[in-house]
């Protein structure tokens, strides 16, 4: 239990409260996005068109990718072959198989995470995503038949069955922000 002793021993006053409330609102939120593991973001390529990639490793840490592209679409493989070409701190690693591509590795900013599906029950693999308009689904299909249009957004994800980590809105943190300032602002109208 919280309690707050003032400088003459008694309980701080109610209009003291607002502003640690809102505090506390600003941390359960900044612990949402510090869990997302967010390390970096990346714009790539070039064009009016934008899709995003999403990479998860096994270790937490999540990696953005906006990429742009002038054609209407393009297949999620070669968005990746694309990022391996335009960044020197990203490396992929795959077999091709008559059947397509099986990717194997990823390496970012020296952060891998390598397999091949080898150690079941451990599902030591890549796992590839699509957002739905239901959210993340595991894809049914290759990243070379998945096309990307303007808005599409991927996700690989290594080492769990789990869905890609969700990645909180931008004005989450300003809501919290507005939160706060709201609570001094009628804090300040008490006195």
């Amino acid at each position: 239990m919280l309690s707050l002793i003032s400088r003459r021993g008694a309980l701080a006053p109610k209009f003291f409260l607002a502003p640690i409330a809102s505090a506390v609102f600003i941390t359960a939120a900044s612990t949402t996005a510090a869990d997302a593991g967010i390390v970096a973001t990346f714009d790539v390529g070039a064009g009016n068109n934008q899709a995003t990639i999403q990479i998860d490793q096994e270790d937490g840490d999540t990696y953005l990718y906006s990429l742009r592209f002038a054609s209407d679409s393009i297949s999620s493989w070669d968005a990746l072959l694309a990022i391996d070409a335009e960044l020197d701190s990203f490396s992929l690693e795959y077999q091709t198989y008559s059947f397509g591509v099986f990717l194997t590795g990823i390496t970012i900013e020296g952060d891998r995470d390598y397999g091949t599906g080898d150690l079941w029950p451990i599902p030591n693999y890549w796992h590839f995503w699509i957002d739905t308009a239901e959210g993340w689904s595991l894809a049914p299909f290759g990243a070379q038949s998945r096309m990307l249009s303007a808005g599409s957004a991927d996700a690989w994800v290594f080492g769990t069955n789990a869905a890609p980590q969700v990645i909180p809105a931008p004005a989450a943190g300003i809501g919290a922000l507005l939160m706060m300032g709201f609570a001094r602002r009628r804090t300040a109208l008490r006195r």
